[in-house]
């Protein structure tokens, strides 16, 4: 925890909404962190990560000198042993960096939003923990309509994603996606209001 500063993780699978979220905390002015875009930068060729990757998995998923993240996803996506090779690489540096992005930051409130935030241990980092849900056919909708994928390629994405069950029970907030943007709105309020 960082000192005069609330910091919110958001987790959820993919098309819970979690993105959308962090956009709407980010607009009661808190600093907004992805996770995801930390990992993208971990990978880069002047960055910490991208040896030890390149050293795990092999040259073979270098595209113009760097790692072509598609690759590497086929290696790791069907394959426990190897996603967690993977993720014992990248999660130390994401956490690494995203603690000294919120040293630095000057906002009151900051938002990580992290897929693997209980599972890479970052929320252990956070005054709160959120957890964002919702119907299954609706998160099936948005992975088609923001990834351009197939039903059933969505589908097994779907199938592929973890269990929330766990940190459904460790969650200080849920927030269930299952409404319009207004009812969103209203939820992530009252989840700020429960903090501060």
């Amino acid at each position: 925890m960082m000192q005069n500063k609330v910091i919110i993780g958001i987790t959820g699978n993919s098309g819970s909404g979690k993105t959308t979220v962090t956009q709407i905390l980010a607009g009661h002015g808190g600093h907004a962190i992805e996770a995801d875009a930390v990992a993208h930068n971990a990978m880069a060729p002047d960055q910490p990560a991208f040896k030890k990757i390149v050293a795990a998995f092999g040259s073979d998923i270098l595209v113009d000198e760097k790692i072509d993240r598609k690759k590497l996803g086929v290696i790791v996506f069907n394959d426990t042993k190897k996603r967690t090779q993977l993720e014992n690489i990248v999660h130390p540096v994401v956490i690494d960096e995203i603690l000294k992005e919120i040293a630095v930051v000057d906002a009151p409130l900051v938002v990580v939003d992290a897929v693997l935030l209980v599972e890479s241990g970052l929320h252990r980092h956070c005054n709160s923990l959120w957890l964002v849900i919702a119907p299954e056919e609706a998160r099936l909708q948005r992975i088609i309509a923001r990834d351009g994928l197939s039903k059933e390629a969505a589908q097994a994405r779907m199938r592929n994603q973890r269990d929330t069950t766990h940190i459904a029970s460790i969650a200080q907030w849920i927030v269930n996606n299952d409404g319009d943007m207004s009812s969103l709105k209203t939820r992530v309020q009252k989840g700020l209001e429960d903090i501060i």
